[in-house]
């Protein structure tokens, strides 16, 4: 990755002075940065795996590199598994139309500061619930039961869709995702557009808040100029001050600028005049004579899904497709392989936990066949009961997982050559065998370790893409509990936290007893990481191992 380039201090008291002489609403000239460049563009949430599906629109998972913010940055380079169910995205796409890059831009991350009904603050913006998939996707809950678990003073991440009241003309977000993260977490982030733009005061407002830059504050692409009405998302490691004002670390600026093939945004309409509109912060023109019925029925606040090309000056998504979730409504559809299976209402597909308990069962997926390892593609949607679970309406399941089908396998690392990229995983796989040939794709991207723990013995899980004659990973991921085989008569699930007592804990919908066992790695708080192994006695799920993630 491209380290964040700093602002000196020279070119920041120029900066100011360009600010000042902006008058608002107009786009500068954008410069390459992580996530910028090439052809096309998508913005949107994470609606389905297996590539990744992005609102009902399936990409290649398998190509990009992947870039999530962190304690100490605003993009630094991530694998394919950070990518969660809900998580807004932006991809840049190469000229063949997949993705290089993927950049997960959580809108708002801090601490809650007011509940209301169905609706949290964070960072002085509201953020309401969505439980009904004609609006949108809905609301996803990580690391929590559900709405009924949040409470003040309770950091929290939150993806969603920009949009402004039509009646109140109030900014809020509409979360398809919130996940709570530890009380250690440090990051604060918050999204909108700018308004008040102060140069001679290096500040501005995004919806109730001040935002204040610095020498030290990076403004991404690089050489842009802000404006009023530019969509941003900034980017923080220090705590808002009393007032509730954030001192940006990082200001990412929102646009279409180089963009010359394909985009895609998915997002709540807003400032509709005839046939132009706004998208999550993006302009939309709809004058297409095709379009004309769609435009004539569309509405302040319902979430679309636009396609189209950028004009010659990157400022305005011309629109050639556009499709209403009130009319269309997305689903959320899983292809991979099962991990973690407990039951047929509890396992993980790409580490989403699934309810198949009342599911119509296709193909091989019959009850008795369900098992880790077995490819499956679940249609199904969030939970409107808990949120954070994918209920499954049907389970497909196949003999064989597909050549080109991504997969996720754990396993011991053997006979690793660090020169050709290649190691052979053993453990427990899918009907080819009890071990596979691993071979490291180029973009190859590391979790919960470093690459340096890649050896002989390691145990890891990968996501890959099965080919004719080996597996092409592209997501490592280090496993902290002990590799096992199936006959240790061991059940798995790994996840966020939440729920803890001084006796047990939830994650993935299952209450585990602590059972005397100390966590490795770290501390079992709400919001962290952990993959546990457990047994099932009496109806209860008694833990034998616990190791916490980073």
């Amino acid at each position: 990755m491209r380290p964040i380039e700093r602002i000196a201090s020279a070119f920041f008291t120029t900066l100011i002075l360009v600010l000042g002489a902006c008058g608002g609403g107009g786009l500068a000239s954008i410069a390459s940065g992580v996530g910028t460049g090439g052809t096309g563009i998508v913005f949107g949430a994470i609606t389905g795996f297996g590539s990744v599906v992005v609102d009902g629109t399936t990409y290649s998972s398998a190509a990009p590199q992947y870039f999530a913010d962190s304690d100490q940055g605003e993009a630094v380079q991530a694998s394919a598994a950070s990518l969660g169910l809900g998580n807004q995205v932006q991809l840049q796409l190469d000229a063949q139309g997949n993705p290089a890059s993927v950049i997960i831009e959580p809108a708002l991350v801090g601490t809650v500061s007011r509940l209301g009904q169905g609706e949290l603050v964070v960072n002085g913006m509201t953020v309401r619930i969505n439980a009904n998939a004609a609006k949108g996707p809905v609301t996803y809950f990580a690391g929590l039961s559900g709405f009924s678990d949040l409470s003040s003073g309770m950091r929290v991440g939150v993806h969603g869709a920009y949009g402004i009241d039509p009646i109140s003309q109030k900014e809020f977000f509409q979360a398809s995702l919130i996940e709570q993260l530890p009380v250690s977490s440090t990051v604060n982030r918050l999204s909108g557009l700018v308004s008040n733009l102060n140069a001679a005061d290096g500040t501005f407002r995004l919806g109730g808040t001040t935002v204040t830059m610095s020498a030290s504050t990076s403004v991404l692409p690089n050489r842009t100029v802000l404006a009023d009405g530019l969509w941003v998302n900034v980017w923080s490691n220090v705590a808002p001050g009393t007032n509730g004002d954030l001192r940006a670390g990082v200001i990412r600026v929102r646009s279409l600028s180089g963009a010359t093939g394909s985009v895609q945004i998915g997002g709540i309409v807003s400032g509709l005049s005839g046939t132009r509109f706004q998208v999550s912060g993006i302009a939309i023109d709809g004058s297409a004579s095709a379009l004309a019925q769609v435009v004539k029925n569309l509405v302040p606040g319902e979430y679309v899904v636009i396609q189209g090309q950028a004009d010659a000056h990157g400022s305005v998504l011309v629109a050639s497709g556009i499709r209403a979730y009130a009319t269309q409504p997305g689903a959320v559809e899983l292809n991979g392989t099962i991990t973690d299976f407990v039951n047929k209402g509890n396992f993980l597909l790409r580490g989403v936990p699934v309810d198949a308990s009342r599911a119509q069962l296709v193909g091989t997926a019959s009850v008795a066949n369900l098992r880790n390892g077995m490819f499956v593609t679940v249609i199904g949607s969030v939970s409107n009961v808990s949120g954070n679970v994918v209920v499954a309406k049907s389970v497909s399941g196949a003999s064989k997982a597909p050549i080109g089908g991504t997969v996720n396998y754990r396993g011991t690392v053997s006979q690793f050559n660090p020169a050709s990229g290649s190691f052979v995983l053993t453990g427990s796989l899918d009907e080819d065998g009890a071990s596979a040939t691993i071979r490291l794709a180029p973009n190859v991207a590391y979790a919960n370790g470093e690459a340096a723990q890649l050896t002989n013995g390691a145990s890891v899980e990968v996501e890959a893409t099965k080919n004719t004659g080996d597996i092409v990973a592209y997501g490592v991921f280090f496993r902290k509990i002990s590799a096992r085989s199936p006959s240790a008569g061991k059940l798995e699930t790994e996840g966020l936290v939440y729920g803890v007592t001084s006796s047990t804990f939830d994650v993935n919908g299952l209450t585990i007893q602590i059972n005397g066992v100390i966590p490795q790695g770290g501390t079992l708080v709400n919001g962290a990481r952990a993959e546990v192994e457990f047994t099932q006695s009496g109806g209860q799920n008694l833990a034998q191992e616990i190791a916490i993630d980073h």
